[in-house]
């Protein structure tokens, strides 16, 4: 299936759905995820008959549909103070691609859920892991156990550590503009910074670009450290 016909029926898939239908369908139709779409296979996903799965599998469309929406639930269940959640999603999917979007594991099977957790952690921490590397300022992070280059994101310990430490700034940062540096990525600002710094070399564009993720990195550390007693409240 060409992409531009299956992103149509995408859309009309997504418009069908009571639970985040139409943030699905803003999703796609921003483009931003046109390479992830660009790979789905017309593999169909078995499914356990029920009412809502009749007959027994998801075609790709449906089962690439009901992954997006899980995963929207499950951000939205784990980050519920982060304010624009669409954009901070959009953020993660753009830079990636991730694997469950486009695996044929049913979300109604109990036995596949582990794995859905955790390839689901793992694309949420993927542009804050790579920023603490590109940004080279260990220092900051190693008081809260974050070490990225010793870090592995197939590990579920330090994937535990990585999503508890980002839970516990969104807490803490409800509504700040820094907190687009806990899940955009470098590469993407990049891009931009390029464009408007356009008389400067690429290595000065980096070291901009590091000092920048430096500073928001500061400022979402210390209102951390300012309200983390009130975390406990939450816990």
């Amino acid at each position: 299936m060409k992409n531009k016909t299956r992103k149509e029926e995408l859309k009309q898939l997504a418009l069908k759905k009571v639970d985040n239908g139409g943030r699905i369908y803003q999703l796609i139709n921003s483009n931003k995820l046109d390479k992830i779409i660009d790979l789905i296979t017309d593999e169909k996903t078995p499914a356990i008959k029920t009412t809502l799965v009749e007959k027994g599998y998801l075609t790709a469309n449906e089962q690439f549909i009901d992954m997006l929406s899980n995963f929207l639930y499950y951000f939205d269940m784990n980050f519920p103070s982060v304010g624009h959640k669409d954009l901070m999603i959009q953020f993660i999917l753009e830079s990636q691609i991730p694997e469950f979007l486009l695996c044929k594991k049913y979300w109604g099977d109990n036995n596949n859920i582990p794995y859905f957790t955790k390839e689901m952690d793992k694309a949420i921490v993927n542009n804050f892991y790579n920023n603490v590397i590109f940004t080279d300022d260990y220092k900051t992070f190693q008081k809260y156990k974050i070490f990225p280059r010793k870090m592995n994101l197939e590990d579920r310990k330090d994937l535990n550590t990585l999503i508890k430490f980002m839970k516990d700034i969104a807490w803490t940062n409800y509504n700040d503009y820094s907190l687009v540096y806990l899940f955009d990525e470098f590469g993407e600002k990049e891009k931009a910074f390029s464009k408007t710094y356009k008389n400067k070399g690429k290595i000065e564009i980096y070291r901009l670009l590091m000092d920048d993720y430096r500073m928001h990195f500061d400022i979402l550390i210390s209102h951390y450290e300012d309200k983390k007693e009130l975390l406990k409240i939450i816990d």
